[in-house]
């Protein structure tokens, strides 16, 4: 009697995108009751027009926080991930103002002014982005490392457990001080005889340990030998590029870039391909 065991990787983009447009209706919604309540108390006149128009700095989000979250994936130096939400901050209250008064100009009498509007968004907005824009990518990171773990698909026998991989590596430097290493956050491992060279986050770690030793403990779907002597994760490959004769050059999320020897080439575009599927929609 055969049981198959499967591992699902949730990364669906579409209920994101579902999820994200019922949190702008909600916040436009919202948005719309405050200025009914705020005209009911000063005893003003309420127009729903506008208030649905300047609510349009809600939908600005839909394009822009994707796209944020997207370009954030790709690097693991904060100081870049903080440049790039400063920047789709700036890009959001720089549009919201030229949004506004095109709408203004093709549905309503009176055309609101870019800087009219440019100084209403700093005063109403700009403390409220700042919020979300900088909530949002840990948020979302969290969601995505507790929906989404390490791809294993695999059958196996009844009674014949599936293999299991490391999923943290402990070194101890030459002071003889430990260190516990997170599997996700290596970025390549290279032979340095009788020792391993672990490349860890910003910084390399040696390892008491032959590279086919520690290759055999880790999960071959997202390990893949590139070289005789390298070891990539291909969570942290970004792009690889032909040589011309036969070799890659492969570039790490980091910025690293490991030439893919001719001989490991077919394996290593193959099982960049199959891992891609899972992870990538």
């Amino acid at each position: 009697m055969t049981a198959h065991v499967t591992y699902f990787i949730v990364r669906d983009k579409q209920k994101l995108k579902l999820l994200l447009g019922l949190c702008l209706t909600l916040l436009v919604t919202t948005n719309i009751a405050l200025d009914y309540l705020f005209s009911e108390f000063q005893g003003s006149a309420f127009y729903l027009s506008e208030s649905l128009l300047f609510s349009s700095y809600w939908v600005l989000y839909l394009p822009l926080l994707p796209l944020l979250l997207q370009l954030t994936k790709r690097t693991e130096k904060p100081e870049l991930k903080l440049t790039l939400t400063g920047a789709a901050i700036a890009v959001h209250l720089l549009v919201y103002p030229a949004l506004v008064g095109l709408l203004s100009a093709m549905f309503y009498d009176y055309t609101f002014s870019y800087r009219q509007t440019f100084h209403f968004g700093l005063s109403a907005y700009c403390i409220k982005s700042v919020l979300i824009y900088g909530f949002s990518l840990p948020a979302f990171s969290f969601l995505h490392k507790r929906a989404n773990p390490l791809p294993v698909i695999g059958e196996m026998k009844e009674g014949n457990p599936p293999k299991s991989f490391v999923h943290s590596i402990v070194v101890t430097d030459s002071n003889n001080i430990r260190s516990v290493l997170v599997v996700d956050d290596i970025f390549c491992i290279s032979a340095s005889p009788p020792y391993v060279s672990i490349h860890y986050l910003s910084k390399k770690y040696l390892h008491n340990e032959t590279l086919r030793s520690l290759a055999d403990r880790l999960d071959e779907k997202q390990f893949v030998r590139i070289h005789k002597s390298h070891i990539v994760n291909l969570q942290k490959v970004i792009s690889y590029q032909s040589r011309q004769n036969g070799d890659y050059d492969v570039t790490l999320s980091d910025g690293t870039v490991m030439r893919v020897s001719r001989n490991y080439a077919k394996e290593f575009k193959s099982k960049l391909e199959q891992y891609t599927q899972l992870t990538v929609e």
